[in-house]
């Protein structure tokens, strides 16, 4: 029969294993790509977000400036995924009223189509925007 000293060793135990258990959700670092502020989204041969996959040297430069520029909307959209009812019926006139990227009626009734195309707004937005920046500089 185990006695008490044995039985406190295996509960520190159980606390050590849930202390790696955190430690290993943070093995998602910050993208592989040098000055990228965005966590790691795919882990492949490098780990890296989703704009940076697959690509290397001045192309993934132009990116990452361009993914910078657009920081304050990738930031807003993670704010806005958390919302709940009762703060999207409180924002409902500056989102309808946002310049950027107005929303409608029907998408403040179903905020998960706004959610999409605000998603679809930074992707495309940053694709542009760094393509813009490659093209300019050759």
């Amino acid at each position: 029969m185990a006695n008490a000293k044995d039985l406190v060793r295996k509960l520190g135990n159980k606390e050590d294993s849930r202390k790696k258990e955190y430690q290993r959700a943070s093995e998602w670092p910050k993208c592989f790509i040098a000055g990228c502020p965005l966590p790691t989204t795919i882990k492949a041969d490098n780990c890296t977000c989703t704009h940076h996959y697959r690509q290397f040297g001045y192309e993934a430069e132009c990116t990452t400036e361009a993914i910078k520029e657009f920081l304050p909307y990738i930031r807003k959209y993670g704010e806005m995924l958390r919302w709940n009812v009762r703060v999207w019926r409180e924002r409902e006139p500056q989102i309808m009223g946002w310049p950027v990227l107005p929303a409608t009626k029907e998408e403040m009734d179903r905020p998960t189509m706004y959610l999409n195309r605000l998603k679809i707004f930074i992707d495309k937005g940053i694709k542009s925007r760094a393509e813009e920046i490659y093209t300019n500089s050759i």
